[in-house]
């Protein structure tokens, strides 16, 4: 686990722009990156503006639903910021000062809405997903022409998952990152 706080630390000083996490299921990386991360930066910049997708629309709102509630009870005594009590739905939520965060399922809608971290935790639901050619192409085609596209300049991309396939998601990525002129990405891959 402070491995992964310091790769957010990274993340978040600007220093780590690209990072990917892959870890087996059930240890405790939503916790970490989806609940505590996004309301922990949000207590320190409370105008910026985090994205968070998963495999399912209604998993990434119950994670935006838990980083709201973080921040609402810690905010005020820790970093005197507040979340805002309109809108403050599991899928959006404000700070007092501007800032806030997003959250939508893999292939879901996010235009117009920008983030300086975009956080996607497991992309893939389960193993029959990962191994759908059509399911990894949607994926890949959602990160290429949406979820990249909502960055604001200098924003950060988490991606954690579970490596279910070797084309999937994270594979395609790092292939792209190892092209000459690829996007370097940082990687963190913890084993079983």
């Amino acid at each position: 686990q402070q491995l992964i706080d310091r790769k957010l630390l990274d993340v978040a000083a600007g220093r780590t722009k690209r990072l990917a996490i892959f870890c087996p299921p059930r240890n405790g990386k939503s916790e970490r990156i989806s609940r505590f991360f996004p309301a922990w930066f949000l207590g320190r910049w409370p105008d910026k503006r985090i994205i968070l997708s998963s495999y399912e629309a209604n998993f990434a709102a119950s994670w935006g639903a838990r980083a709201r509630d973080v921040l609402a009870e810690w905010g005020p005594s820790i970093f005197g910021v507040h979340v805002r009590s309109s809108p403050s739905a599991s899928y959006h939520w404000e700070t007092d000062r501007g800032g806030g965060m997003w959250t939508s399922g893999v292939g879901g809608p996010i235009t117009g809405k920008g983030a300086d971290v975009f956080i996607i935790d497991d992309p893939v639901k389960n193993a029959e997903d990962a191994f759908s050619e059509t399911m990894r192409q949607k994926q890949w085609e959602w990160y290429r022409s949406v979820a990249y596209t909502r960055l604001e300049p200098g924003g950060a991309v988490i991606l954690m998952q579970t490596r279910w396939h070797g084309d999937d998601l994270g594979g395609r990525i790092l292939k792209e990152a190892m092209a000459e002129d690829g996007e370097p990405w940082e990687v963190l891959a913890l084993p079983a």
